[in-house]
């Protein structure tokens, strides 16, 4: 992290994020659940900062290592800037008190989520009062689109990938050559968790001016930085084609 930080004169955020998947976890580790796997890792970020400064012993509940360092180190000062993963009060809570950034992602959850998410950041700021203000972004499946049309493939694309990664998330189908068992159309159906519909209206999906729209009212809402997920089931030419309209039409919007 530090060469890249040296490497990218002084660029580098670092994201934490416990992942929150039954098929990772047993893997590892059979028997260990998201709330170990979290601690796992929080035990790790005042740990990063300290190896940072340099001759730093471990001894934790989960770690231990000897006094080392790191080497060479970060451009940044005091370090880099750390992202922590939140979803529930508690781990905005340790992200603050710890003087980290929040990274928040409401999948195809609506509004609704997403004003959860900054109110309860907001909270943890007003609660513990970080030493230097803090940032939250959110993180959130999007495309945008040439015409309503396009728009609609693309809530089909993304509600097709969202059956998938719900599948795999809860760890219930097989996994041969790296891939679970292919959902059927009508399992897709079926699942009413997730749907055309809702990921129309839930996720930024639209023209241009609507994508546009969506981010205002976010950035109105108290969101400092928006991160596009393009990870999904469509094609390369359409996950490009959906990025240069970003890059062109809607990015010039924020300048």
């Amino acid at each position: 992290a530090a060469m890249t930080d040296l490497i990218t004169k002084g660029r580098l955020d670092l994201g934490i994020a416990r992942g929150a998947y039954s098929y990772e976890y047993e893997r590892l580790m059979p028997g260990m659940d998201a709330w170990e796997a979290g601690q796992r890792m929080r035990e790790l970020v005042p740990a990063v900062k300290a190896l940072w400064k340099g001759d730093y012993e471990h001894k934790g509940e989960f770690w231990n290592f000897p006094s080392t360092t790191s080497s060479p180190q970060p451009k940044q000062q005091p370090h880099p800037p750390i992202w922590v993963a939140a979803r529930d009060p508690n781990s905005h809570e340790f992200a603050v008190k710890n003087g980290c950034n929040v990274q928040c992602t409401p999948l195809h959850q609506g509004e609704e989520e997403i004003t959860r998410l900054i109110t309860t950041f907001k909270d943890a700021c007003r609660e513990y009062a970080p030493d230097q203000p803090l940032k939250i972004m959110l993180l959130q499946h999007g495309f945008v689109a040439e015409d309503e049309a396009d728009a609609q493939q693309a809530a089909v694309e993304l509600n097709r990938f969202y059956n998938y990664f719900g599948a795999w998330f809860k760890n219930e189908r097989p996994v041969e050559q790296g891939l679970i068992k292919p959902l059927t159309e009508e399992e897709i159906a079926a699942n009413t968790y997730y749907s055309v519909e809702g990921m129309r209206k839930n996720l930024a999906i639209g023209n241009p001016d609507q994508v546009i729209a969506r981010l205002k009212n976010y950035e109105a809402m108290g969101y400092d930085e928006y991160a596009l997920w393009l990870d999904s089931g469509m094609t390369f030419e359409r996950k490009k084609a959906s990025l240069e309209r970003f890059i062109q039409h809607v990015a010039p919007a924020f300048h």
